[in-house]
Parts: structure tokens; C-alpha cells; sequence
């Protein structure tokens, strides 16, 4: 059985099959470069595997020389065919290296097929015999060498240096997978083209008495680049898997997530910020009565507002753009077919590009009409109960409230009569007159002073925010419960800070809860001694906040009371129902602030009341 011909056509045989594979991944996939690289490499091999053959069994020098000239044709696609593969798979390595060795070996191409037999050999002048795995094959005997061989190992020099520097890169790289590749592709690379290069030498030297056998040399290095490839075949596989497992999990997800939005009313959108352009699911189109093939961008969307909300919108759709990244907003939208205003709820993300742009935003919008309603329902609820709570607090002060107007009303009463006396005067005493007319003028606008503070905390109605000074809302409770504290013996004694910024809020309203806090001060010093009866109101700033301050010198809280005080019902009086505080407490709340008490450090309690200032909350 003659080896020699089966290890060869083996050889060549495996090499075409690889390339085949190969050339068929490449021409599914045109961007696997590195594949068909691969795959010109393998063929090149089955090809120098089949010179070598015919060298071995050429009859004559003729034909000898001749298999030795073709073999350079392949040697050139093979050399190009591993720079090509390194350059595409590595992605390193250095253009100029690569170009020069291809570039130097076609050089010495076109010198093989002009000079002399071939490139190795000016002249072969014989051939001999000899044993080799059991078979005989041709080697040359005597030959002149060709100067210009010194062409073909330049070349080689040159492939080995663009494989070992490509290979250095790809280590540096970092990489798990990156070190791998150039401890396996680059070093058995380096290493067989060394075996390669050095063996053929040696052969063309004389040196060695052997067949050529670059072919056995390349397959190492074929099988490095092939097992690389397959393993990313099979991890292309793995990862093609594992995406439509996941792109099955999301789908479900997406399932999912459609029925909880369906479930919810929760409409989706996106808008494309550069082209101005919004993307909406169909419930969220249906929010705002757009078609499914109705063009969407931001004008279209502001059209669809009330005209009293788009300017808010806008206010806030700058704000995210501008770096805040979070849009919030609520807005009224006209109902299909000119029905009622819906409140829509929406709420969005700004996604910025590379450089800070912001490339899209994508958000939720959710009608939430009921739980306007809902919550309009509660505040004419809790005004309502403001209102009765009022009238009750006044009802207290019915008392004092009558001596309040009765002292002016006496006043005048007074006046008008001193008056007659002095017109009934012969001549009259016009002087006396014009200063007791005064007096009635300034005693009437007293009474109706006080009858319009009555008015106001009687009167019912939506609250009304806007910006005020705490100083002022106090001092106008203060005079309103002026004869209160002055016949309960009760000192006030004020501490307000100077240029404290005005709060948000509803006048009648807080002064209802000052009143409350006022008159239950009074109320905890019922059994303190006349002469130390004593409230201390004062102001300050509380970070954003503004705070009014309320001490008393009474009985103080008692353990574990200074915030069941708060809850509905709860009382330490014998006449009183527990819902003066509660409904403080609401008040205060629905303003976005905070009521709390604390036990004072001399003797009593203090009652704060802290209170967003203007522009610093939205309601």
C-alpha cells in the first residue's frame, strides 16, 4: 500500500472539504470575511498537496520542474489567504506588513515563471529515488540554485512578522476570548510556518533529502483556524438560540405587559425628538382621539389640550429636555365627539445620545377623570367642614365678637347724640361737629372691620390660593380674637421674622387654623393663674418652607397625646367633639404642608405649622 498517495489525497481532501464549508458560510453571510479568507487558505493547501504529489512521482526532470514552477500558485493565494484571515478575524495587525508580504510573493510569482526551471532552481539535472513510507518517490539529485529563492523566504519572513505583531495586539487586547485566539491561531501560525519555511529551505539546500511536505506543515495551522471558526459558528448557534428564547419570553412579556396596560388604561408612546414624530399605542391614541394612521408630533398633540394646560406642558416637555430627564403633567383633553373634558395623567423619560442630545422620550399617559372627580369631591367635602368648623369656632366667640361691635356701635351711638347737643347751640359749634363726625367714621369702619372678618371665615365657597404674608394672616386673627384674649386675661406676645418670603395658600382658611390654634391655647390655660397667662406667636423660615409658631403656658400635652390630638374625635375637653385639630390637619395637608405639637421646654405646648412658599409648590 503505497502512503505516500494516501496521506496526500487525505490531506487534500480534508483541506477541499474545510474550504467548502467554509465558502458555503461566507456565501450565506457576504460580511464573513474571515471565512472566505479560511476557505481560499484551504484550497490553496489541497492544491500544494497536489504539486507535492505530482513531484514526488514525476517521471522525468521536466516534469519535476514543472509541478515545482505550479506549486508557487497556490503557495501565493495561500499567503494571502492567512494575511487576509488574521486581518479579519484578529481585526489587528499592520496593513503595510500584510500588503508587503502578498506584494513580495507575487514578485516572486512572475520571477518563477521567467528564471530559470522555477524560483528555487536555475537548473535540476537529475533526480533520484528514494524510500519514503513504504513507497518510492522523486528527489532531485543535482540542480543549480536560483539566486531569486532569496524572494520567496522575504516573503515568508514578512507573514511571520504580520501574524506575531497581529497576535501581540490581540493579546493586549485583554480579552478572554482575545488571548485565546492568539495563543492558538497566531502561535501555531508562527510556529508551523517556521516548520514550514525552515523545512523547504532545507530541502532546497540540499541539507535535507526529503519530499517537500508544506502541506502536513499548513494542516496544524488549517485546523487552528477552522477550530476558531467553528467555535464561532457554534456560539453564533448558542446565541441564535438563546435570542429566540428570549425574543419568545419577551413577546410573552409583551403579552403581558399589554393586558396589565389594557387592565390599568395605561396608553405607551414614544417621541422621536429629532424628527418630531410620537409613536402611541392604540389606547393611547384613542386618550387623545387619534386615528391609527393619523401622523403624530408635538403641535398635533398640544392641539388636542386645553388651552389653559398647553402652556404648562410645555413648561414641562423644556424642562426634561433641558436635563431634568423626568416629564410629569397633568391635562385636560376634550372628550371624542365634543363631550366632556378628560384629565389625562402623563409621565415620560428623556433618553440622551452620546453627546447629551436628547434623542427620544418615552412615557405613559392614563386617564385618571375619576380620580379628579373623586379628589374635587373631597375638597368641597373637606371645605364644607371647614366651613361648619368655622361657624362653630365663631359660635364660641359670640361673646366677645358682640362686645367687639358693641364698643364702636356705643361709640357712635355717643357721638351722634354730642353732636345734636352742639348743632342745637345758637350759633353751632361746627368745630366740635367736624371732630365727633370723625370719630363716628373711624368707630364705623372698626364695627365694619370686624363684620368683614365675620363674613369672610362664615362665608363658603372654593378655596383660593395665593401668595401671603404670614404676618399679615396672623395679625388679622389676632384682632378678630382681640377681646376674647383680653377678657380671658390672655398676654400675646409676637415673634415674627423679618423679610420671610410669602406662602401659598388660601386666606380664610389659615386663618381658621391659627384661629383653632389660638383658641386652644386659651382654652389649656383655663387653670393657669391670671397673671401668667401668656401666648407666644412667632414666624421663622423652614428651609422651603415657612412656619407660624403658636405657644401657650397651659397644661401642656400629656404623655403620648402629641399626635393623637390630630385624630378625628379625640379631645381633652368636656365640651368639645375632637375635630378642631383634624380638620387643621387637612387643611394643612391639602396645602402641601405639615401641623405638628411638641411639649414646651418651660411649661405648656407649641403647635407649629409649616407651609410651602409661593412658587415652591405646584397644587
Amino acid at each position: 500500500m503505497n502512503w505516500v498517495v494516501i496521506a496526500w489525497a487525505a490531506a487534500a481532501a480534508a483541506c477541499l472539504t474545510l474550504a467548502a464549508m467554509q465558502f458555503a458560510v461566507w456565501w450565506k453571510d457576504r460580511a464573513a470575511w474571515a471565512g472566505l479568507a479560511f476557505s481560499v487558505s484551504a484550497a490553496s493547501v489541497a492544491a500544494i498537496a497536489a504539486c507535492e504529489l505530482s513531484m514526488m512521482h514525476a517521471p522525468t526532470v521536466g516534469s519535476f520542474a514543472a509541478a515545482g514552477r505550479w506549486i508557487h500558485v497556490p503557495i501565493f493565494f495561500l499567503n494571502a489567504g492567512i494575511v487576509g484571515f488574521v486581518w479579519f478575524y484578529f481585526g489587528t495587525g499592520r496593513a503595510w506588513l500584510g500588503i508587503a508580504s502578498c506584494g513580495v510573493r507575487l514578485v516572486g510569482l512572475i520571477l518563477n515563471f521567467i528564471a530559470g526551471a522555477n524560483l528555487e532552481y536555475l537548473e535540476i539535472a537529475s533526480l533520484r529515488d528514494m524510500e519514503f513510507l513504504g513507497g518510492r518517490v522523486a528527489v532531485i539529485a543535482s540542480a543549480v540554485h536560483n539566486p531569486m529563492a532569496r524572494v520567496s523566504e522575504i516573503s515568508s519572513m514578512l507573514v511571520l512578522v504580520f501574524v506575531a505583531d497581529a497576535a501581540l495586539s490581540l493579546w493586549r487586547r485583554g480579552g478572554r476570548d482575545d488571548r485565546r485566539r492568539a495563543v492558538v491561531v497566531g502561535g501555531s501560525m508562527v510556529f508551523f510556518i517556521l516548520v514550514a519555511a525552515g523545512h523547504a529551505a532545507l530541502v532546497h539546500a540540499g541539507v535535507v533529502r526529503s519530499p517537500l511536505m508544506v502541506t502536513f506543515a499548513f494542516l496544524p495551522i488549517l485546523a487552528a483556524m477552522g477550530h476558531e471558526l467553528s467555535e464561532d459558528l457554534f456560539r453564533t448557534v448558542r446565541v441564535t438560540r438563546e435570542l429566540e428564547a428570549s425574543q419568545l419570553a419577551l413577546r410573552e412579556s409583551e403579552k403581558r405587559m399589554e393586558l396589565a396596560a389594557v387592565a390599568t388604561g395605561l396608553g405607551f408612546w414614544i417621541w422621536d425628538i429629532p424628527g418630531d414624530e410620537i409613536w402611541a399605542t392604540d389606547k393611547a391614541r384613542a386618550l387623545f382621539g387619534f386615528d391609527r394612521s393619523e401622523r403624530v408630533n408635538l403641535d398635533a398633540f398640544l392641539a388636542r389640550l386645553h388651552p389653559e394646560d398647553r402652556e404648562g406642558v410645555v413648561v414641562s416637555v423644556a424642562r426634561a429636555l433641558a436635563g431634568g430627564g423626568v416629564y410629569e403633567n397633568e391635562h385636560r383633553v376634550a372628550s371624542p365627539g365634543g363631550g366632556p373634558m378628560r384629565w389625562i395623567a402623563a409621565r415620560g423619560s428623556v433618553e440622551f445620545d452620546g453627546a447629551g442630545r436628547p434623542a427620544r422620550m418615552l412615557g405613559v399617559s392614563q386617564d385618571v377623570t375619576r380620580q379628579k372627580q373623586a379628589e374635587r369631591q373631597l375638597e368641597q367635602q373637606r371645605g364644607e367642614l371647614a366651613h361648619i368648623s368655622r361657624a362653630v369656632v365663631l359660635g364660641e366667640l359670640s361673646g366677645s365678637l358682640a362686645h367687639e361691635l358693641n364698643q364702636p356701635l356705643a361709640a357712635i351711638l355717643s357721638n351722634a347724640q354730642a353732636a345734636q347737643r352742639f348743632l342745637a347751640k345758637d350759633p353751632p359749634d361746627l368745630a366740635e361737629v367736624r371732630e365727633i363726625l370723625s370719630d363716628i367714621v373711624t368707630e364705623d369702619r372698626r364695627a365694619g372691620e370686624v363684620i368683614r372678618r365675620l363674613r369672610a371665615l362664615l362665608k363658603g365657597g372654593e378655596p383660593r390660593r395665593e401668595p401671603l404674608a404670614v404676618g399679615d394672616v396672623i395679625e388679622e386673627v389676632l384682632a378678630l380674637a382681640r377681646s376674647d384674649l383680653i377678657a380671658r386675661g390672655v398676654a400675646v406676645h409676637r415673634d415674627f421674622a423679618v423679610g420671610l418670603p410669602p406662602l401659598f395658600g388660601d386666606r380664610v382658611q389659615l386663618q381658621q387654623v391659627l384661629l383653632n390654634l389660638i383658641l386652644n391655647g386659651c382654652d389649656a390655660m383655663a387653670e393657669t393663674p391670671p397673671g401668667g397667662r401668656a401666648l407666644t406667636v412667632a414666624t421663622a423660615r423652614d428651609g422651603a418652607m415657612v412656619r407660624a409658631s403658636v405657644a401657650d403656658r397651659g397644661c401642656g400635652l400629656p404623655d403620648g397625646d402629641a399626635e393623637r390630638i390630630f385624630q378625628p374625635f379625640f379631645t381633652t375637653k368636656s365640651h368639645g367633639l375632637g375635630m378642631g385639630l383634624a380638620i387643621c390637619r387637612s387643611i394643612v395637608a391639602a396645602h402641601g404642608g405639615r401641623i405638628w405639637a411638641e411639649p414646651d421646654p418651660d411649661r405648656g405646648a407649641v403647635f407649629h405649622v409649616a407651609l410651602p412658599v409661593s412658587g415652591e409648590v405646584a397644587l
